[in-house]
């Protein structure tokens, strides 16, 4: 399944234009939600690949006086940390052969306001499948366990053609609050 969704989502938009006009409306959807505030912690991530790109979503935050952090992986473990985005930053490649930030100014999963996570594909009850590194899954699992939901928001974004209908999805996968695509904004009924 992993692969059959990553392969949709690399033949579908495969001209610029097209990834660039969805990639603005999705900017545009998530300051109309509200968020893109000033004063939230919003973490984004690098794209790999075809992945949905966040570049302008994180160009809108910052000019708005949102703090946006980036992931860092790991060498052991699943647990993601968060550094500061800001223009001090240094770049490495990290252990997925992704680039992440050098060092900066961190924060803890439990701090920020909206997570932007990027998929392969999704549903209409808004299971995410991922890369399969159970990064964020691992990383957000604390708000499985809260009786009274506060935060972060998980919010993914995508591209239409990567919608399924259902997912199989296991006891540890999250479900996401919102899954932005510029054509549609799907919600979680239940946060």
């Amino acid at each position: 399944m992993r692969s059959a969704a990553f392969d949709t989502s690399c033949s579908c938009f495969n001209t610029p234009l097209e990834r660039h006009a969805a990639e603005s409306a999705v900017a545009i959807q998530a300051k109309q939600l509200g968020l893109l505030r000033r004063g939230l912690k919003v973490a984004a991530y690098v794209p790999a690949g075809s992945e949905f790109s966040p570049w302008l979503l994180m160009l809108r935050a910052i000019s708005g006086g949102v703090e946006v952090y980036l992931p860092q992986v790991p060498k052991r473990g699943r647990k993601l940390t968060f550094v500061r985005l800001d223009a001090k930053n240094r770049w490495k490649l990290g252990p997925q052969n992704i680039l992440e930030l050098q060092s900066g100014v961190p924060c803890s999963p439990r701090d920020l306001d909206i997570v932007f996570l990027p998929l392969l594909g999704f549903d209409s009850n808004l299971a995410r499948l991922g890369q399969g590194g159970g990064y964020y899954d691992c990383t957000f699992e604390f708000r499985r366990w809260r009786r009274v939901w506060k935060k972060p928001r998980l919010v993914g974004l995508a591209f239409d053609v990567q919608h399924v209908e259902q997912l199989a999805v296991d006891t540890w996968d999250l479900r996401l609050d919102y899954i932005l695509s510029g054509q549609r904004i799907w919600r979680n009924p239940n946060r």
